[in-house]
């Protein structure tokens, strides 16, 4: 039974191997890509960080037609291999985009959609930034101006009527004439 069970792990992991091949290169805007497919032919072989392990030196060919030229991968000799055996063909960088659009995109390696997509959203986060800072020059200068109307009412020395804590309107006492004013110059001062 447990031989079964190492005979089924053993196949499950050789089954994944292929997928964690990883490729890890510096693009033409130097920045690090990481991919399971071989990169572009336009990425020179010194640009060429990480290979999945097996892979030898990237070697081009020509392809016939006028799509992109395909790649060939030998894999490294392995242990007692002399080195000169047939070198197994990998899989293409990507296969040739045939409309107008996707060739462009092959060739430019950005893709326009994608990039007139991120425009439009770094515009509607400016939009909302602006909208944003509006709604709080709006707010700041309402504040500013109830402020003035207290302080021009405490300004006037007479007395200030004011709810208690059972809700009732009372005349304020000197202490709480004199927080309110010290209050409103705050704001003043911050809103202004």
């Amino acid at each position: 039974m447990k031989l079964i069970k190492l005979l089924l792990l053993s196949v499950a992991i050789g089954i994944g191997a292929p997928a964690m091949a990883q490729w890890q290169w510096v693009d033409k805007d130097g920045r690090k890509v990481f991919s399971d497919r071989p990169p572009g032919l336009e990425v020179p072989e010194k640009n060429i960080l990480k290979r999945p392990k097996g892979y030898g030196s990237l070697k081009g060919m020509q392809s016939s037609g006028t799509g992109p030229a395909l790649r060939e991968v030998a894999p490294a000799p392995q242990e007692g291999e002399s080195g000169d055996g047939a070198a197994a063909p990998a899989p293409a960088a990507g296969a040739a985009p045939a409309g107008g659009a996707a060739a462009a995109k092959a060739a430019t390696g950005k893709d326009k959609e994608l990039e007139a997509k991120k425009a439009a959203d770094a515009k509607a986060k400016t939009d909302a930034e602006a909208a944003e800072k509006a709604k709080q020059a709006a707010a700041k200068a309402d504040n500013c101006k109830r402020a003035q109307q207290a302080k021009a009412m405490y300004d006037t020395g007479k007395a200030v009527r004011a709810p208690n804590e059972k809700g009732e309107m009372v005349f304020q006492s000197a202490e709480q004439r004199a927080a309110e004013i010290k209050r409103t110059d705050e704001v003043i001062f911050n809103n202004c």
